[in-house]
């Protein structure tokens, strides 16, 4: 896994990919992007992008305390899996486009269909726990 290290001032990307870029990958992109280590930051995109995002993001990221924009779900593109230094997958790293082979991890969460609040808020709890041991793990190394 890469390691933003010496001379952190460069900007690695973390790229969040889920199927409609509605739910999941969304959620992880904010939650990253508030608690991430130095030099690094995170993209969502979508295989089959969907025409907005779920409406029940938007709460449950200020249940968090982060603020959502308004945003449309992204279609992900094959130079985004090149940029990107490391790429969570949902479940359909096989429809990507090549190139995050060996550089990927694939967290099998549910997605928000037919879910209450409170599975949605179970799916965000289990992101956000995942999210902050992977940012530790993409941690500056410290060098002497």
């Amino acid at each position: 896994m890469p390691s933003a290290g010496k001379g952190a001032s460069a900007t690695h990307l973390l790229l969040f990919v889920c199927v409609e870029n509605t739910f999941r990958s969304v959620l992880s992109e904010k939650i990253f992007n508030s608690m991430a280590p130095p030099g690094w930051r995170a993209e969502s995109a979508g295989v089959s992008p969907a025409g907005e995002v779920n409406p029940s993001v938007k709460p449950l990221l200020s249940e968090i305390g982060i603020v959502l924009r308004e945003r449309a779900p992204h279609l992900v593109t094959r130079e985004q899996i090149v940029r990107a230094d490391w790429v969570v997958t949902f479940g359909c790293l096989d429809r990507c486009p090549v190139g995050a082979e060996g550089k990927s991890e694939d967290w099998p969460l549910p997605g928000s269909t037919g879910k209450s609040m409170e599975e949605l808020r179970e799916i965000r709890d289990e992101l956000k726990k995942r999210i902050t041991a992977l940012s530790a793990r993409l941690a500056p190394a410290e060098f002497a």
